[in-house]
């Protein structure tokens, strides 16, 4: 198994866990459970660097350049995203029935607290149930990761090609 498949399966698990541990020991309405992307973003950015490290180890004995650890940091992000898409949708539409609703009802709480005017928050209710939810937050989950992905394996091709160049051909 490649690195790069060895080390998204790993830091999926571990999010997978994470975010269903949230849900059953009742903590996704604490801290933790409002920020549940925060530890994704970092598993995901320690799996990255990570599997660069094996596949350098491995294929690249004389150093790195830029684009090829770049691939694969993407080849990372990529799987990891598509995985991660899907388990959201599997959570909002199996595991975590009442997500949609706990959703709904925390804007209309801050709207309430904003003095926003009734009428306008029934129309937000209203358009809100009409709404494609879990469709709409799977692909706001898969773009976020993938922007933040492109920042991330950008940063650690450019630490690792500084740690590890690649040797120059002599002339």
């Amino acid at each position: 198994m490649k690195p790069e498949t060895k080390f998204t399966l790993l830091v999926f698990a571990i999010s997978v866990i994470w975010k269903t541990g949230l849900l059953l020991t009742g903590l996704n309405e604490s801290f933790l459970g409002k920020y549940p992307l925060l530890l994704v973003f970092g598993l995901l950015l320690i799996g990255m660097y990570r599997a660069v490290d094996a596949r350098r180890k491995a294929d690249f004995p004389n150093g790195l350049t830029f684009m090829p650890v770049f691939k694969i940091g993407m080849s990372v992000a990529t799987l990891f995203t598509l995985l991660y898409s899907l388990f959201i949708y599997l959570y909002i539409t199996s595991i975590d029935l009442g997500f949609r609703d706990s959703f709904i009802a925390k804007r209309v709480e801050e709207l309430k607290k904003s003095d926003t005017p009734q009428v306008d928050i029934d129309a937000w209710i209203k358009g809100a149930e009409d709404f494609p939810f879990a469709m709409t937050w799977v692909l706001f989950t898969f773009i976020g990761l993938m922007i933040i992905s492109v920042f991330y394996a950008g940063a650690i091709a450019r630490m690792m090609t500084r740690k590890y160049p690649a040797a120059k051909p002599l002339v």
